[in-house]
Formats: C-alpha cells, sequence, structure tokens
C-alpha cells in the first residue's frame, strides 16, 4: 500500500471510467452531486469548520465542501479540508478541483492505516467503499485484519469494507463533531451492522437514518438500495441518553425536504419504533435456540457452490425447439436451471427437467473433437471478436467446453423478490451460476426435507436479515450469505413414507401458490411439533418477517 503525499508536480492519468472490475474491487460508486451538496450543507455549519472525507474518490463531496465553506464565508476552504484515497485516478479529479496548491492535506494512503491524532475535524463526511468482505483481495483483507487487532471492534471480521471506514471515523471527530455517510442498506439488516448502530447511538446526541428508494447509483451499474446516515453531537464516550430517528424518504429532494423541516439539526426526540422492541426479541429468541443447539446455519450441513459459468448463456443454453432449429443433435444437450422460477416446486423431477414441454432449457455439452457437421458450423460461426474479449473462454481449452456436473443436492437461487427456496435436485441436473448448488456434508441426515425446511418463518427471516436488498426490492444472497440461513439442527424425525407424503403435500401447495399454507404446514412440523419455538415465538418472528419484508416491497418506512 502506498502511504506518500501528493506531488503537486505529478501528472496523473486518469484510467477510462468504465473499467467496472477495477471499481468494483475498490467499491467505487461516485457520490451524485446533489447528494453531496445534500449532506455538506447539514454537516458542515460553521466557515471554521474542519472536514475530513476518508475515501474522496471523484470528489464531489470535496467539491460540495468546498462550496458550503464559502457559502459560509470562509476564504480558504481547501486549507480546512482533509482526504484519503487509494485510487491514483481521484487525484486526477483533486487536481481539476483544487489545482497545484493546497493538496498537502490529502493523502494517497489507506484511510484504515491512518494513525489516529494525524488530525481532528469538526465534520466527517463520506460514501465509503461498499466492499462485502468474500469481494475484498489479499490487501484490503490484510489490511483489516491488522485493523481489528489494533482496535478489537464489536463487529464480526466479515463485516463490509464500509463498517471499517465508519467506525475508525469516529476516532478522528472532535467532541460535539458530525457524521453524515452515505451507506448501503446492509446497515439496517445485517447482523455485523447492529453493534456499530449501537456504538453511535452511544456516542453521538442524536442519530437519524433515512432510507432512499431512489437508486443513487443507478447510472454506476449498481442496484444497491442506499440510506443517508446522520449524526450530531459527537461525545466520545457512552451515552444512555441517545436519541434515533428512523425515517424513509422516496428521493433527495424529499430528504433535502425533511432536513430543511428539521431546521439543519436533527430532532431531539427519539421516534417510536415499537417494531425494534420485536426485533430484539427475535434475535434474543433465535440466538437462545441456537446456543442449545436447536438451530444451525444451512453451511453447517451443506457445502454451496455457484452453478456453472457458461461465458455466454444466450450462445449455449436455448430451448430444445431453438436447438432443433439449428440442427443440433439431441445427445449433446443437457437439461440446465438458469432461474429458479423453472422449478415450480420443491423439486426438480426428471419429468420436469426431460419433458419435451419443460420450462428448464438445454446446455450445449460437446465432445472433443467435434465431428458432426452442423455443431461444428454453429460454433465457427461465433464472432471472433466476442471470443477474444470472454475471459471464461480464455480460461477453457477448448474454449466451448462448459462444464455440467448434476452431483449437486439440491438448488438455491442467487436472487429472490419473495422468500428464497431450496429445490431438491431429483433428476440429477445442473444449473448455471444465477443459482447455487448445494451439497451435502459427509454425515448429515437431511436429505429431501432440506427444501421444505426452506418454507419455514425462521429460513425466509434469516434471509431478510442476510441478503442484500436491491433497487427492484429483490433479495440478493451471496454464498456466505446462503450458508448463514437459518435451519433446525436436526430435521423431524419421520417415517421414509411420511416424509415423503409431506414433502409431496407441501411440493403440491408450493405449485398451487398456496405459499402461506406451506409455510404454516412447515412451521409446524419444524418448529412447533418439536418443541423448538413456541406458537408466541413464532407469531412474534413471522410478524417481524411481514414488516421486514413489507419495508422492502414498498420502502414506507425503516427500522433497525
Amino acid at each position: 500500500m502506498l502511504h506518500r503525499f501528493l506531488d503537486p508536480s505529478t501528472d496523473y492519468v486518469q484510467p477510462v471510467e468504465n473499467n467496472s472490475q477495477r471499481r468494483r474491487s475498490l467499491g467505487i460508486y461516485y457520490t451524485p452531486r446533489t447528494a453531496a451538496a445534500l449532506l455538506a450543507k447539514w454537516a458542515i455549519r460553521e466557515n471554521s469548520d474542519t472536514i475530513l472525507e476518508p475515501s474522496f474518490g471523484g470528489c464531489t463531496l470535496l467539491e460540495a465542501a468546498v462550496d458550503r465553506l464559502r457559502e459560509l464565508g470562509c476564504v480558504h476552504p481547501v486549507r480546512q479540508i482533509f482526504g484519503f484515497d487509494v485510487d491514483e485516478s481521484a487525484f486526477g479529479h483533486l487536481r481539476r478541483l483544487l489545482g497545484k496548491d493546497h493538496n498537502s492535506q490529502f493523502l494517497l494512503q489507506d484511510f484504515l492505516t491512518v494513525a489516529p491524532g494525524l488530525l481532528c475535524v469538526n465534520t466527517i463526511i463520506a460514501n465509503p467503499p461498499f466492499v462485502s468482505y468474500h469481494r475484498m483481495n489479499d490487501a484490503q483483507r490484510n489490511i483489516v485484519r491488522t485493523w481489528r487487532n489494533k482496535y478489537a471492534p464489536p463487529f464480526s471480521m466479515t463485516a463490509s469494507l464500509w463498517a471499517y471506514f465508519l467506525t475508525h471515523s469516529l476516532l478522528f471527530l472532535k467532541t460535539d463533531g458530525r457524521l453524515a455517510f452515505v451507506l448501503p442498506f446492509a446497515v439496517g439488516s445485517s447482523d455485523y451492522a447492529q453493534p456499530i448502530v449501537s456504538l453511535l447511538r452511544e456516542r453521538f446526541a442524536r442519530l437519524a437514518l433515512y432510507r432512499l428508494s431512489e437508486q443513487l447509483f443507478v447510472q454506476a451499474g449498481a442496484e444497491e438500495r442506499t440510506v443517508v446516515l446522520l449524526a450530531e453531537g459527537y461525545l466520545g464516550r457512552t451515552n444512555n441518553a441517545s436519541h434515533r430517528l428512523v425515517r424513509s424518504v422516496a428521493s433527495l429532494k424529499d430528504l433535502a425536504g425533511v432536513l430543511s423541516e428539521d431546521q439543519q439539526g436533527l430532532p431531539t426526540t427519539a421516534t417510536d419504533d415499537l417494531s425494534t422492541v420485536s426485533a430484539g426479541r427475535v434475535a434474543e429468541t433465535l440466538r437462545r435456540a441456537t446456543s442449545q443447539g436447536s438451530l444451525c446455519k444451512l453451511g453447517d450441513i451443506m457445502d454451496v457452490a455457484i452453478g456453472e459459468v457458461v461465458g455466454d448463456t444466450a450462445y449455449f443454453v436455448k430451448s430444445i425447439d431453438e436447438w432443433e432449429a439449428l440442427a443440433i443433435p439431441e445427445r449433446y444437450l443437457r437439461p440446465i436451471v438458469t432461474r429458479m422460477r423453472q422449478v415450480t416446486g420443491l423439486r426438480v423431477t426428471k419429468k420436469e427437467a426431460f419433458s419435451l414441454y419443460s420450462a428448464i432449457p438445454l446446455l450445449l455439452v460437446l465432445p472433443t473433437p467435434i465431428m458432426q457437421r452442423t455443431t461444428r458450423q454453429y460454433l465457427e460461426g461465433y464472432p471472433s471478436s466476442r471470443m477474444l474479449s470472454n475471459r471464461t473462454f480464455a480460461k477453457r481449452k477448448p474454449w466451448y467446453s462448459v462444464s455440467y456436473d448434476r452431483t449437486a443436492s439440491a438448488f438455491i437461487g442467487s436472487m429472490a423478490h419473495r422468500s428464497p427456496k431450496i429445490a431438491w435436485n431429483a433428476a440429477g441436473v445442473s444449473c448455471t451460476n444465477g443459482l447455487y448448488k448445494l451439497f451435502r456434508k459427509n454425515g448429515t441426515s437431511w436429505r429431501s426435507l432440506l427444501p421444505a425446511a426452506s418454507l419455514t418463518t425462521v429460513f425466509k427471516f434469516s434471509a431478510e436479515m442476510q441478503a442484500r436488498v436491491l433497487g427492484s426490492g429483490a433479495l440478493k444472497l451471496e454464498p456466505s450469505d446462503v450458508r448463514k440461513l437459518l435451519i433446525p439442527t436436526l430435521p423431524p424425525s419421520l417415517e421414509r413414507a411420511a416424509a415423503q407424503v409431506l414433502v409431496s403435500r407441501l411440493d403440491t401447495l408450493v405449485r398451487q401458490g398456496e405459499n402461506e399454507s406451506a409455510t404454516r404446514l412447515a412451521d409446524n412440523l419444524f418448529y412447533l411439533s418439536t418443541g423448538i419455538l413456541n406458537s408466541s415465538e413464532l407469531n412474534m418472528i413471522r410478524n417481524r418477517l411481514r414488516e421486514l419484508r413489507g419495508e422492502r416491497m414498498s420502502s414506507k418506512r425503516f427500522s433497525l
């Protein structure tokens, strides 16, 4: 990692803006100017305020801070602003904003490596990196590991990078200081975020979170919903009388109106949030059941892997009619699930997978060399420019050799609008990487009852808590999220015939769209009849699930 002051005489060549892989690895989503101006106006109150931006990137927050200080009558605003970034292209933006003067306050350095005491400011405004733990590169993980060893935070190591930036920022804030952060939706849904929010409530006199229905980073191709976190009155110590406001707003314009109504400062009374009490009781109930050994994580009994990486799905995956029109022999085709909606029930049956009218498409799986004429002609027609630019093809020899592993026990989708569902692989087929494969670990007693467990309220609730929420309201699950989904440690004790009857009954209900009836039946089987939960506890979790799902889909309110 580079640790040096920017040399004003050095020219930094800005990389091409559409370098999506670089920007994704660094979690770069530049703050829109309207959002930056709004945060700066709220957070900067006096012309003497000092400001820190710990990951200034496209410099829109820095520019907004300069404008705000000038508006307040500051003669030399740049001298009161400090910043850090690891991306050299950020300094290209900085040069265009500030020129060659007064740049010594901006370091090419990872903020998490900056020691407290270097500076202390009135205000921190930030749009920190949106990088989940499993997407961190080795350098990022090493920095996080070092930071954790030094500061021993109350949240887990698997927290996303923004969580570390937010927590580290507190070490650079003066008494009575303010924070204004743009954060992902996970601040209100992930397990690791709860200790951070609790810490903020203890350290600030007032704290507010505003969930935006408007997608701030849609132009950058990011569907992540965002939350604006505002905190003021930093005490630097435990504050048992802190207040918290939780609201949902449709757009930045609406948020500007709300802040104007609050006369810039945040309300001095806490919002009455009854669901917060429910959320705490739900969390405690599930922790108790887990500590008693009644609940476990899906990853404890199943290995999770991504589906087949096809490279060009539209080219290699088609319906039987499309393949027949291309004169591709049937012997080269294999059923492959590309979307969970192709599986209407809890099982992928052979009848579904191999039926002439199946909704499951077919993957082109070829031998080497290919002797059949029409198939060879089909491959030869693939555009050479597309072939050369395809990274997946570059890793395969020959380029068309798509893998087809049919040994997965079950599948689960990576995305769901209502709740994720597990489907048992009774047909012995494969899936693409829009889904995840589940493989039974040695010693597990779970078999075909596992999909039924995915219908339960507890499983659905854990998905709401673990998944990322996209702009459309859909849940997006990463492999690490799937591993954390909650199920009973042991399946119910049922005779094989009785289990088959039950699974068939649930499968029929799901296919008929009777999802609520299926969930009630599954809850009774896995939780009430086994004594893991009583009806009162289950109803509490069910009500909280309904609240979370309603908030996700309607964006009417946001609670932690």
